[in-house]
């Protein structure tokens, strides 16, 4: 398989260096191919010194128009341009991958007529991490086993096969989520509503450190009451706006009471509860036409 290695960065180059560091060493180990595209959403073009210190290893291109849909977009285009690459890759630019990483997501994607497939994000933490973090499990993305088939993807560890996006007529990555986040979410519901089908990985592992800034309860929660709008912003539900709401109004309740049958359990605080609760007040708000504009640029 030879694939294109997609990632959109906004400044953070010593991030960018730890991943790309990774993935050569990745190629190195593995008998498929891959080239690698950074595309640099800042319009200074602050990524491009770390991009060229790597020489021919790592092309580099500048989308100077603001938002993650449109630097995700470029390398659609690159993707779309090029009938030699058989699957795109999405990976972060505040990840790093394993040497067998490469090697067992594309031999994965090999051997099934998945059209999707993604592996595992893993959270590292920094020293220091506060307790209730890392006790509620507000960093760990949810479990999965192996080969499982699933219903939703994002753009921080997945392949996706140029015949099956083809089939499901190029889609491309909603502008209309560029400020809130949200586009991948978006893009790989309407692949699973073409008939794509998703698949999970264990094995192929990617690592990403939690920033510090993250770790309060502010951002925890505020990242939970943006997901909720964009569940619903995007039709996961297939309701109407009324049963939306109403869809959102039991998150909110079921996970309230998930929340105190914690506190009397003495649990603590905990992420499922947590994020259900402000996932139901999401949708609702969404009713009202909330938005939260994550990537917003001053």
């Amino acid at each position: 398989m030879h694939a294109l290695i997609a990632i959109a960065s906004f400044r953070r180059p010593d991030d960018l260096r730890v991943l790309l560091d990774s993935l050569l060493v990745s190629a190195a180990e593995s008998q498929h191919t891959m080239d690698i595209l950074v595309v640099d959403n800042d319009p200074s073009g602050s990524a491009e010194p770390t991009v060229r210190a790597f020489g021919d290893d790592v092309r580099y291109v500048l989308e100077p128009q603001p938002g993650i849909a449109e630097a995700r977009n470029r390398s659609l285009d690159d993707f779309a341009g090029d009938a030699g690459y058989d699957a795109i890759v999405f990976v972060d630019d505040d990840e790093y991958v394993s040497a067998s990483w490469w090697d067992v997501l594309a031999t994965a994607a090999v051997n099934t007529t998945a059209g999707v497939v993604t592996g595992p994000v893993t959270s590292i933490f920094p020293d220091a991490t506060p307790d209730w973090i890392r006790r509620g499990e507000f960093m760990q993305r949810a479990g999965h086993r192996d080969r499982e088939r699933l219903t939703a993807a994002a753009t921080n560890n997945t392949l996706l096969k140029r015949s099956d996006w083809e089939r499901a007529g190029s889609p491309r990555f909603d502008r209309s989520f560029s400020s809130t986040g949200g586009s991948d979410a978006r893009l790989f519901a309407d692949l699973l509503a073409a008939g794509v089908t998703i698949e999970f990985c264990l094995a192929a592992e990617v690592f990403e450190p939690v920033p510090r800034d993250r770790m309060t309860q502010r951002w925890v929660a505020r990242r939970a009451f943006r997901n909720g709008v964009v569940l619903a912003r995007i039709g996961v539900t297939k309701r109407s706006a009324l049963l939306t709401f109403a869809h959102g109004g039991f998150l909110a309740v079921t996970g309230f009471a998930l929340a105190l049958v914690d506190l009397v359990r003495v649990r603590g605080l905990h992420a499922q509860s947590f994020n259900r609760t402000l996932h139901g007040l999401g949708v609702m708000s969404s009713f009202f036409g909330a938005r939260v504009h994550e990537y917003k640029r001053g």
